[in-house]
Protein backbone atom coordinates (compact mmCIF):
# COMPACT_ATOMS: atom_id res chain seq x y z
CA UNK A 1 0.00 0.00 0.00
CA UNK A 2 0.93 3.57 -1.00
CA UNK A 3 -0.47 5.77 0.78
CA UNK A 4 0.10 3.45 4.51
CA UNK A 5 3.62 3.73 6.60
CA UNK A 6 4.18 1.31 9.76
CA UNK A 7 5.57 2.01 13.04
CA UNK A 8 7.93 -0.39 14.00
CA UNK A 9 6.52 -2.86 16.89
CA UNK A 10 7.27 -1.77 20.16
CA UNK A 11 6.59 -2.74 23.68
CA UNK A 12 2.90 -1.73 24.67
CA UNK A 13 2.78 1.07 27.68
CA UNK A 14 3.12 -0.31 30.96
CA UNK A 15 1.05 -0.03 34.04
CA UNK A 16 2.32 2.16 36.52
CA UNK A 17 2.04 -0.40 39.37
CA UNK A 18 5.05 -1.15 41.42
CA UNK A 19 7.90 -2.78 38.80
CA UNK A 20 5.97 -0.57 35.73
CA UNK A 21 8.61 1.71 35.03
CA UNK A 22 11.59 -1.17 34.75
CA UNK A 23 12.22 -2.57 32.06
CA UNK A 24 10.84 -6.34 30.92
CA UNK A 25 13.79 -7.83 31.71
CA UNK A 26 14.55 -6.18 34.87
CA UNK A 27 11.16 -6.67 36.49
CA UNK A 28 11.14 -10.10 35.74
CA UNK A 29 15.19 -10.31 37.15
CA UNK A 30 13.52 -8.99 40.42
CA UNK A 31 10.89 -11.03 40.43
CA UNK A 32 12.73 -14.56 39.93
CA UNK A 33 15.55 -13.25 42.54
CA UNK A 34 12.77 -12.12 45.59
CA UNK A 35 9.66 -14.03 44.49
CA UNK A 36 11.42 -17.84 44.21
CA UNK A 37 13.06 -17.58 47.40
CA UNK A 38 10.02 -16.56 49.32
CA UNK A 39 7.69 -18.95 47.20
CA UNK A 40 10.09 -22.04 48.32
CA UNK A 41 10.33 -21.01 52.31
CA UNK A 42 6.36 -20.71 51.91
CA UNK A 43 6.08 -23.99 50.66
CA UNK A 44 8.16 -25.68 52.90
CA UNK A 45 7.03 -23.84 55.89
CA UNK A 46 3.26 -25.37 54.28
CA UNK A 47 4.80 -28.92 53.99
CA UNK A 48 8.30 -29.24 56.19
CA UNK A 49 8.55 -33.56 55.48
CA UNK A 50 8.16 -32.47 51.60
CA UNK A 51 11.83 -33.38 49.38
CA UNK A 52 13.51 -29.79 48.59
CA UNK A 53 13.47 -31.04 44.69
CA UNK A 54 9.62 -31.45 45.00
CA UNK A 55 9.47 -27.51 46.01
CA UNK A 56 12.45 -26.06 43.73
CA UNK A 57 11.62 -28.25 40.22
CA UNK A 58 7.61 -27.16 40.24
CA UNK A 59 8.57 -23.22 41.35
CA UNK A 60 11.24 -23.31 38.74
CA UNK A 61 8.62 -24.76 36.19
CA UNK A 62 6.42 -21.72 37.37
CA UNK A 63 9.12 -19.23 36.99
CA UNK A 64 9.44 -20.37 33.53
CA UNK A 65 6.40 -19.62 32.38
CA UNK A 66 6.30 -15.83 31.66
CA UNK A 67 9.70 -16.37 29.30
CA UNK A 68 6.83 -18.49 26.97
CA UNK A 69 3.74 -15.74 27.19
CA UNK A 70 3.50 -13.67 24.45
CA UNK A 71 4.02 -9.76 25.39
CA UNK A 72 1.49 -6.93 24.70
CA UNK A 73 2.97 -4.66 22.04
CA UNK A 74 1.63 -1.80 19.95
CA UNK A 75 1.73 -0.84 16.08
CA UNK A 76 1.03 2.73 14.41
CA UNK A 77 -0.51 2.32 11.14
CA UNK A 78 -0.40 5.92 9.71
CA UNK A 79 -2.31 6.52 6.56
CA UNK A 80 -3.26 9.57 4.29
CA UNK A 81 -6.55 9.36 4.06
CA UNK A 82 -9.28 8.83 6.61
CA UNK A 83 -8.23 5.89 9.03
CA UNK A 84 -11.83 4.52 9.57
CA UNK A 85 -11.63 3.20 5.24
CA UNK A 86 -8.82 0.65 6.15
CA UNK A 87 -11.01 -1.04 8.60
CA UNK A 88 -12.07 -3.85 5.74
CA UNK A 89 -8.91 -4.41 4.95
CA UNK A 90 -7.93 -4.80 8.81
CA UNK A 91 -10.94 -7.44 9.16
CA UNK A 92 -9.63 -9.05 5.71
CA UNK A 93 -6.13 -9.31 7.32
CA UNK A 94 -7.10 -10.29 11.03
CA UNK A 95 -9.52 -13.32 9.61
CA UNK A 96 -6.46 -14.69 7.66
CA UNK A 97 -4.55 -14.66 10.88
CA UNK A 98 -7.22 -16.44 12.79
CA UNK A 99 -9.16 -13.27 14.33
CA UNK A 100 -12.63 -12.40 14.38
CA UNK A 101 -13.97 -8.92 15.32
CA UNK A 102 -15.63 -9.09 18.57
CA UNK A 103 -16.46 -5.70 19.32
CA UNK A 104 -16.96 -2.59 17.31
CA UNK A 105 -17.71 1.20 19.31
CA UNK A 106 -16.97 4.82 18.22
CA UNK A 107 -12.79 4.60 17.69
CA UNK A 108 -12.20 1.20 18.96
CA UNK A 109 -12.13 -2.11 17.58
CA UNK A 110 -11.61 -5.58 18.94
CA UNK A 111 -10.60 -8.81 17.89
CA UNK A 112 -10.55 -11.98 19.40
CA UNK A 113 -8.68 -15.44 18.28
CA UNK A 114 -11.08 -17.67 17.19
CA UNK A 115 -9.03 -21.29 17.49
CA UNK A 116 -8.67 -20.85 21.85
CA UNK A 117 -10.60 -21.30 24.44
CA UNK A 118 -12.65 -18.58 25.96
CA UNK A 119 -10.63 -18.20 28.81
CA UNK A 120 -7.66 -17.49 26.72
CA UNK A 121 -8.89 -15.03 24.48
CA UNK A 122 -8.32 -12.03 26.84
CA UNK A 123 -4.24 -12.46 26.96
CA UNK A 124 -4.78 -12.90 22.70
CA UNK A 125 -7.03 -10.04 21.80
CA UNK A 126 -6.22 -7.56 19.65
CA UNK A 127 -7.56 -3.86 20.05
CA UNK A 128 -8.04 -1.17 17.61
CA UNK A 129 -8.49 2.54 18.34
CA UNK A 130 -9.02 4.69 14.77
CA UNK A 131 -7.63 8.21 15.11
CA UNK A 132 -7.82 10.98 12.05
CA UNK A 133 -4.95 9.45 10.05
CA UNK A 134 -3.49 6.60 12.00
CA UNK A 135 -4.75 2.98 13.66
CA UNK A 136 -3.57 2.46 16.81
CA UNK A 137 -3.30 -1.93 16.95
CA UNK A 138 -2.14 -3.32 20.38
CA UNK A 139 -2.10 -7.44 20.47
CA UNK A 140 0.74 -10.19 21.08
CA UNK A 141 3.69 -8.89 19.50
CA UNK A 142 3.88 -12.05 16.99
CA UNK A 143 0.56 -11.24 15.73
CA UNK A 144 1.41 -7.70 15.24
CA UNK A 145 4.67 -8.14 12.91
CA UNK A 146 2.61 -10.73 10.92
CA UNK A 147 0.11 -8.25 10.78
CA UNK A 148 2.24 -5.54 9.93
CA UNK A 149 4.30 -8.10 7.32
CA UNK A 150 0.99 -8.87 5.66
CA UNK A 151 -0.53 -5.43 5.20
CA UNK A 152 2.90 -3.59 3.61
CA UNK A 153 2.36 -6.82 0.87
Amino acid sequence: MKSVMFSEVMPAQRGAGLLGNLSPLTAYGLTLAIGMPLLVVAMHLFDPSAPLAYIVLPVLAGLALPLCAHAPGRLEVSTRFDACHMASTLDATLDALGYARSEAGPGLLRYVKTAQPSWRNRAHNVNVRVHAHALEVIGPVPVLRALQKALAS
